[in-house]
């Protein structure tokens, strides 16, 4: 079991922003993380059940206003990003856009056009590459005036402790109380860097598709 909520808080330590969760063993915790001049980032940990028993999460979302209704979901290709989409009027599966770096990701839009100027932007064709196992959602809020959820998570099937899991390290999964304090700082420190590189080519992601997803007036 990892110190998912402590991690995160160590992350807020050096990152900035404001951190919300419970104990160190918990898997609650929540990062907000202003942007100037833009929608804030937020990042959430959560146990969701799964079954019988339970699955550890991980999300990071943001809010952007489009000027027309927009759908966009990019996904590894597996049973959950090959399934059919719930959401009415949405097309294609696995579609590259004529783009290398996104070769074999199923996307599933309600605008073609569109996306294919959405993923014309080469930082976040780069960051889809970088991220292959994670997913990409494009989708309207409740608000009205426009207002969409920009999400990302990691592969639902994988979660966040399997051993293909690239957020999994030995230091990261094997962080225990029963340590001495000297040992449980050095596995700290190196489950640390490696948890923060992740995050912060996690959360590159989301600002990419952010920045991507508004830099043209959405289209017919």
């Amino acid at each position: 079991m990892a110190y998912w909520n402590l991690f995160l808080a160590r992350y807020q330590q050096t990152h900035g922003g404001s951190f919300f969760g419970g104990g160190e063993w918990d898997c609650d915790g929540q990062l907000y993380l202003p942007q100037e001049g833009k929608s804030p980032l937020l990042v959430i940990f959560s146990t969701d059940p799964c079954g019988r028993s339970s699955v550890k999460s991980l999300r990071a979302r943001t809010m952007v206003r489009l000027n027309k209704p927009y759908n966009l979901r990019v996904g590894p290709r597996n049973l959950v990003g090959g399934g059919i989409s719930s959401v009415a009027g949405l097309v294609g599966k696995s579609m590259d856009f004529g783009f290398s770096e996104i070769k074999g990701r199923v996307i599933t839009t309600d605008n073609k056009p569109f996306t294919k100027l959405v993923l014309g932007d080469l930082a976040l064709r780069s960051a889809l590459k970088e991220r292959k196992w994670d997913k990409l959602e494009i989708r309207p809020g409740p608000q009205q005036d426009g207002w969409h959820m920009v999400e990302v998570s990691p592969n639902a099937l994988e979660g966040l402790v399997k051993d293909s899991s690239p957020w999994v390290t030995d230091e990261i999964e094997q962080t225990t109380d029963f340590m001495s304090a000297e040992d449980k700082d050095v596995i700290l420190q190196a489950g640390s860097a490696h948890f923060d590189a992740q995050m912060d080519a996690f959360l590159n992601l989301l600002r990419c598709a952010r920045d991507a997803v508004t830099m043209w007036p959405t289209q017919d």
